[in-house]
């Protein structure tokens, strides 16, 4: 079965379809971006949200006070790391509890102690196409990401065959989280995992 991440929630709004369809994850962008929260709002979300939703801090920086707070404050379940991790990094991030999406790029070591490997565009969040054929996961369990959406999610599980899917822009109407594409993304999902 195919989870579904869903990144870049801001508006609490969005929450209550989240509950209703309840993807796996929902990524809250903690780095510089048009996404990003801070803490406080990453709180206000995190209570909002159905406590079967996982929630996903995204950096891109390794920033240990933030991620040890909203660890133990439990804010987060899992982190999605746009760097080049380190093996002591992964380490400390797993005394904490966390699931690791080790965001992978071919100059990057990868490290196989992470839950998952993250496929992305070059350009995160800009809503550009992943290249599906760059793909070489070695069997490690997989997050595809980059330039996903309703219209081209069928087509990208039946040719990656992902763990995961991760959808950011491609669930947006002017920046801004579209409650119709997001359930319809989800939908769509859901249906590609009865047919496989």
């Amino acid at each position: 079965m195919t989870k579904i991440k869903i990144c870049g929630i801001k508006d609490p709004a969005t929450t209550a379809v989240l509950n209703a369809l309840q993807p796996e994850y929902v990524g809250l962008v903690l780095a510089k971006s048009s996404r990003q929260v801070n803490f406080s709002q990453a709180v206000r979300l995190r209570h909002l949200l159905n406590t079967k939703i996982q929630t996903v801090a995204v950096l891109t920086t390794f920033e240990p006070a933030l991620i040890r707070s909203l660890a133990e404050s439990q804010i987060i379940q899992a982190v999605q790391l746009h760097l080049a991790l380190t093996k002591d990094q992964l380490t400390w991030l797993h005394r904490l509890g966390l699931k690791v999406f080790q965001v992978i790029q071919p100059q990057w070591p990868r490290h196989f102690a992470a839950e998952y490997w993250l496929f992305d565009a070059p350009q995160p969040g800009s809503g550009r196409l992943a290249d599906w054929q760059q793909i070489n996961n070695q069997g490690h369990p997989l997050i595809l990401a980059g330039g996903l959406n309703p219209k081209n999610i069928v087509a990208a599980i039946a040719t990656v065959n992902p763990d995961m899917v991760d959808v950011s822009s491609g669930v947006e109407t002017d920046g801004k989280k579209d409650v119709q594409k997001i359930s319809e993304f989800i939908r769509r999902v859901r249906n590609a995992n009865k047919t496989n």
